[in-house]
């Protein structure tokens, strides 16, 4: 164990952070989109989602000059039934980083060690920010 990191409870602490950004994440099906003055909206996607594991893509994104600004966008995996939450990808306008390597066949430990920690700083800053997602029941 470096520094006291312990994978167990970062993954916990993740997924009640994502509680606190999305208070509906255990029933949402869809997406959804935080607005906060003065800064960029913060949007939500439900990739899939079975009966144990939802995936889920949560990144800041705009228009300027014509393209799209992403920064960042990340895929977190969700254990519904652990309580548990792990970021996936991380993908922002200047780089891309996947705790998979590109045929899936094994698991990079650093890059999944450094996107949770992101992942876990980050959702503290978008809790510290107010932003909150919840499910809306107007689809039209």
């Amino acid at each position: 164990m470096i520094g006291g990191y312990n994978c167990e409870s970062i993954h916990a602490q993740i997924f009640h952070r994502l509680l606190d950004v999305i208070p509906d994440l255990l029933t949402i099906d869809d997406v959804g989109i935080s607005e906060v003055d003065g800064m960029l909206p913060l949007h939500f996607d439900v990739v899939s989602r079975g009966a144990a594991k939802l995936i889920i893509m949560l990144g800041h994104s705009c228009a300027e000059s014509g393209g799209v600004v992403i920064n960042p966008e990340m895929t977190v995996a969700v254990y519904l039934d652990r309580s548990m939450a792990e970021a996936l990808t991380y993908r922002d306008t200047y780089m891309s980083n996947s705790v998979y390597s590109p045929d899936r066949s094994h698991i990079d430990i650093l890059a999944k060690r450094v996107l949770n920690d992101y992942l876990h700083t980050w959702l503290g800053n978008l809790i510290g920010a107010g932003h909150s997602i919840k499910a809306t029941e107007d689809h039209g």
